[in-house]
Protein backbone atom coordinates (compact mmCIF):
# COMPACT_ATOMS: atom_id res chain seq x y z
CA UNK A 1 0.00 0.00 0.00
CA UNK A 2 2.80 2.44 0.88
CA UNK A 3 4.40 1.94 -2.51
CA UNK A 4 1.09 2.59 -4.29
CA UNK A 5 0.57 5.78 -2.27
CA UNK A 6 4.12 6.96 -3.03
CA UNK A 7 3.63 6.28 -6.75
CA UNK A 8 0.24 8.01 -6.64
CA UNK A 9 1.79 11.02 -4.93
CA UNK A 10 4.52 11.21 -7.56
CA UNK A 11 2.04 11.04 -10.44
CA UNK A 12 -0.58 13.41 -8.99
CA UNK A 13 1.53 15.82 -6.96
CA UNK A 14 -0.92 15.39 -4.07
CA UNK A 15 1.13 15.90 -0.90
CA UNK A 16 -1.80 14.67 1.19
CA UNK A 17 -1.03 11.14 -0.03
CA UNK A 18 2.29 11.19 1.85
CA UNK A 19 0.63 10.21 5.12
CA UNK A 20 -2.83 8.69 5.02
CA UNK A 21 -4.63 8.01 8.28
CA UNK A 22 -5.62 4.32 8.27
CA UNK A 23 -9.06 5.31 9.61
CA UNK A 24 -9.67 8.02 7.00
CA UNK A 25 -11.70 7.56 3.83
CA UNK A 26 -8.51 8.09 1.81
CA UNK A 27 -7.21 4.81 3.19
CA UNK A 28 -10.27 2.99 1.86
CA UNK A 29 -9.93 4.85 -1.43
CA UNK A 30 -6.30 3.76 -1.71
CA UNK A 31 -7.21 0.11 -1.01
CA UNK A 32 -10.01 0.18 -3.60
CA UNK A 33 -7.90 2.00 -6.20
CA UNK A 34 -5.02 -0.43 -5.70
CA UNK A 35 -7.40 -3.37 -6.16
CA UNK A 36 -8.86 -1.81 -9.32
CA UNK A 37 -5.39 -1.20 -10.73
CA UNK A 38 -4.42 -4.82 -10.16
CA UNK A 39 -7.71 -6.17 -11.54
CA UNK A 40 -8.20 -3.88 -14.54
CA UNK A 41 -4.66 -2.88 -15.55
CA UNK A 42 -2.56 -5.76 -14.16
CA UNK A 43 0.24 -6.03 -16.74
CA UNK A 44 0.52 -2.28 -17.27
CA UNK A 45 0.34 -1.60 -13.55
CA UNK A 46 3.05 -4.17 -12.83
CA UNK A 47 5.24 -2.62 -15.54
CA UNK A 48 4.65 0.83 -14.05
CA UNK A 49 5.60 -0.40 -10.57
CA UNK A 50 8.79 -1.99 -11.93
CA UNK A 51 9.80 1.28 -13.59
CA UNK A 52 8.91 3.23 -10.45
CA UNK A 53 11.10 0.98 -8.30
CA UNK A 54 14.05 1.66 -10.64
CA UNK A 55 13.63 5.45 -10.73
CA UNK A 56 12.33 6.33 -7.27
CA UNK A 57 15.78 7.37 -6.03
CA UNK A 58 16.57 9.52 -9.08
CA UNK A 59 17.02 13.25 -8.57
CA UNK A 60 13.80 13.81 -10.58
CA UNK A 61 11.86 10.55 -10.31
CA UNK A 62 8.86 11.79 -12.30
CA UNK A 63 11.01 12.80 -15.27
CA UNK A 64 12.93 9.52 -15.03
CA UNK A 65 9.64 7.57 -14.96
CA UNK A 66 8.14 9.38 -17.93
CA UNK A 67 11.34 9.15 -19.97
CA UNK A 68 11.93 5.47 -19.28
CA UNK A 69 11.65 3.47 -22.55
CA UNK A 70 9.28 1.00 -20.87
CA UNK A 71 6.84 3.74 -19.91
CA UNK A 72 5.10 3.81 -23.31
CA UNK A 73 1.98 1.73 -23.84
CA UNK A 74 0.37 -0.13 -20.95
CA UNK A 75 2.54 1.41 -18.21
CA UNK A 76 1.64 4.91 -19.40
CA UNK A 77 -2.06 3.96 -19.51
CA UNK A 78 -1.80 2.66 -15.93
CA UNK A 79 -0.19 5.93 -14.82
CA UNK A 80 -3.02 7.91 -16.40
CA UNK A 81 -5.56 5.69 -14.65
CA UNK A 82 -3.97 6.36 -11.26
CA UNK A 83 -4.21 10.11 -11.85
CA UNK A 84 -7.84 9.78 -13.03
CA UNK A 85 -8.77 7.73 -9.98
CA UNK A 86 -7.35 10.14 -7.42
CA UNK A 87 -8.56 13.32 -9.11
CA UNK A 88 -11.92 12.26 -10.55
CA UNK A 89 -12.58 8.79 -9.10
CA UNK A 90 -12.85 7.36 -12.62
CA UNK A 91 -10.92 4.80 -14.60
CA UNK A 92 -11.07 3.25 -18.04
CA UNK A 93 -11.44 4.99 -21.36
CA UNK A 94 -9.17 5.04 -24.36
CA UNK A 95 -9.55 3.31 -27.70
CA UNK A 96 -10.41 -0.36 -27.30
CA UNK A 97 -10.44 -0.03 -23.51
CA UNK A 98 -13.14 0.06 -20.87
CA UNK A 99 -15.62 2.93 -21.03
CA UNK A 100 -15.17 5.41 -18.18
CA UNK A 101 -16.16 3.74 -14.92
CA UNK A 102 -16.93 5.18 -11.50
CA UNK A 103 -14.25 4.18 -9.01
CA UNK A 104 -16.65 4.71 -6.10
CA UNK A 105 -15.56 8.02 -4.55
CA UNK A 106 -16.69 10.70 -7.02
CA UNK A 107 -17.53 13.25 -4.34
CA UNK A 108 -14.13 12.67 -2.69
CA UNK A 109 -12.09 13.26 -5.87
CA UNK A 110 -9.16 15.54 -5.10
CA UNK A 111 -9.93 17.80 -8.07
CA UNK A 112 -12.86 19.42 -6.24
CA UNK A 113 -10.78 20.91 -3.44
CA UNK A 114 -8.13 22.02 -5.92
CA UNK A 115 -10.64 23.98 -8.00
CA UNK A 116 -12.55 25.11 -4.88
CA UNK A 117 -15.85 23.66 -6.03
CA UNK A 118 -18.19 20.92 -4.95
CA UNK A 119 -18.63 17.82 -7.10
CA UNK A 120 -21.07 18.24 -9.95
CA UNK A 121 -24.49 17.04 -8.82
CA UNK A 122 -23.40 16.63 -5.19
CA UNK A 123 -23.54 18.97 -2.22
CA UNK A 124 -23.67 18.70 1.56
CA UNK A 125 -25.77 21.84 1.71
CA UNK A 126 -29.56 21.86 2.01
CA UNK A 127 -31.83 21.82 -1.02
CA UNK A 128 -32.24 25.31 -2.47
CA UNK A 129 -28.89 26.66 -1.24
CA UNK A 130 -28.25 28.03 -4.75
CA UNK A 131 -31.16 30.49 -4.51
CA UNK A 132 -29.31 32.71 -1.98
CA UNK A 133 -26.12 34.65 -2.64
CA UNK A 134 -23.11 33.30 -0.73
Amino acid sequence: MDEFLALSRLLTGLDSLKTVDPLAVESRMAADYLRLMKDQFGAGFNALLAIYRNVMTASDPLAALINDPGFAGDAEMAAKQIVNMWLLSQYGGGAGKLPDQDAGFFEKGFVWAEIKAHPIGFSHRNYGYWSSKP
